[in-house]
């Protein structure tokens, strides 16, 4: 039963506003996002949704809208710069052990799903809205001016606004986020059509498939994306200097980085028009993404920007909407205050967060290890996967047993609602006799269970 009318602005129309719109609508609070773009609309290239956000996009509907502009891979390939064949994860292994499917797609083609499931479940979604001012020290609610003297007034008001955050500015301006290293990106788009009229290359397309070229300092991933009509690419490389922003780039500079590359892929990075280097930049850990009060808080980049390694960056977002929807929830419910609500979030997510931003970077080392010792017995430690054994530990973290549990396996809804009940209850619900929480019968039992699957049938 709703007992309270909660409002909640969200300062950024981007994924993980959108995901947190969807979610906070589905708890029973009235939701209203701010946006600075004069058209809703998102750039850049593909997109992974791994299994820890491919179930929130089924459980809202999102899936449905998006249909065959989600791409699911066979396999995953790990492969030498040279093209040789290391590593190996059938995708359909980590699926099944998940019960939720890994998919690729374009982010213009899950923006547009995220809005319009999101003005369906009744978001105010307003554009040309570019936020100026946030009063939240005068009251218990927050005031926000946006750039046309616009007035909103909310319960709670969350910072989605990416890397540039004017919420986090607000409240800690000496926040900066920056690129730990000299790593950076380049993101291009191929179609399929191009790529089946060049006799060497059109073989890397014969499947759908995931491929990672490992080099020193420097990697290629693909996937395909657009039902399966374009080849994503996006190229790893580093810099002498520092990149801060989005860079113009020499497409010769670009060709020259891959030119010892497996001849497949490097034809592809040749047909390649144009394209721009992308920072990697990284915010935090900060000490706390909310105000003193707790009637501002941030979510997504504008809390834990984190590097592209793990393709976690806009999932984290997604989790941390998730997450915090329930515990809004609760505050809708009469069983929480707001400020109860934030400091749970921030307790069981800030360590989320800084753990997927440690992972990043240790999956960008391993993919970028010089020729030696270490790129031996990395590639050595692979190579069982290529016969089939299953291995209790790889540096293959796509497929690593417990890397795929830990972070592709998790679940924000599920440990949301966890956490409330440990908060509400003054500690972890357990079966009367045995002990054993919930949490605990999930991981090691309830996953096979028929039940348990029957809900998760992909």
């Amino acid at each position: 039963m709703i007992v309270k009318d909660i409002h909640v602005g969200l300062v950024g129309a981007g994924i993980g506003g959108l995901a947190a719109a969807i979610a906070l609508r589905r708890a029973g609070a009235r939701v209203t996002v701010l946006e600075a773009a004069q058209v809703l609309g998102e750039i850049g290239a593909g997109i992974q949704m791994t299994p820890n956000v491919s179930r929130l996009l089924r459980a809202w509907g999102v899936a449905d809208v998006i249909g065959d502009n989600l791409v699911r891979m066979e396999e995953l390939n790990m492969r030498k710069r040279d093209g040789t064949k290391i590593g190996y994860t059938p995708m359909k292994r980590v699926e099944n052990a998940l019960g939720q499917p890994w998919w690729v797609v374009h982010r213009a083609h899950l923006h547009e799903g995220l809005v319009e499931v999101a003005k369906a479940t009744g978001t105010d979604v307003i554009i040309n809205s570019k936020v100026t001012k946030i009063d939240y020290q005068s009251g218990a609610q927050v005031k926000v001016t946006t750039c046309r003297g616009k007035q909103h007034t909310f319960d709670l008001l969350i910072g989605s606004d990416g890397i540039n955050s004017v919420v986090r500015k607000t409240l800690f301006p000496d926040v900066q986020p920056k690129p730990p290293t000299s790593n950076c990106a380049y993101r291009a788009i191929v179609s399929y059509d191009q790529i089946r009229k060049d006799p060497v290359a059109k073989e890397l397309i014969e499947k759908l498939t995931m491929e990672v070229w490992m080099s020193d300092k420097s990697y290629i991933i693909s996937y395909p994306i657009s039902a399966g009509e374009q080849f994503n690419m996006v190229l790893s490389h580093h810099r002498p200097n520092l990149v801060n922003a989005v860079e113009e780039v020499d497409m010769q500079e670009l060709r020259d980085t891959y030119k010892d590359y497996d001849p497949r892929i490097k034809r592809i990075v040749n047909m390649v028009p144009e394209a721009q280097r992308w920072p990697l930049m990284v915010t935090g850990p900060l000490k706390t993404w909310s105000s003193p009060t707790r009637n501002v808080v941030l979510m997504g980049d504008a809390a834990h920007s984190m590097v592209n390694h793990m393709a976690q960056g806009a999932a984290t977002s997604m989790e941390d909407g998730a997450f915090l929807a329930k515990t809004v929830g609760e505050v809708v419910k009469g069983n929480m205050s707001m400020a109860e609500a934030v400091e749970l979030y921030e307790k069981e997510r800030m360590p989320k967060a800084d753990f997927k931003q440690q992972v990043s970077f240790i999956n960008g080392a391993i993919w970028q290890l010089p020729d030696g010792p270490e790129q031996q017995a990395r590639d050595a430690a692979m190579l069982p996967e290529l016969n089939g054994q299953p291995l209790m530990r790889s540096p293959n973290l796509y497929g690593d047993p417990a890397t795929v549990l830990e972070v592709y396996g998790y679940d924000a809804e599920a440990h949301a609602e966890s956490a409330v009940v440990r908060y509400l209850q003054r500690r972890e619900p357990a079966h009367p006799q045995t002990g054993v929480t919930k949490p605990t019968e999930d991981k090691y039992m309830n996953w096979f269970r028929p039940t348990v699957q029957e809900k998760a049938r992909l």
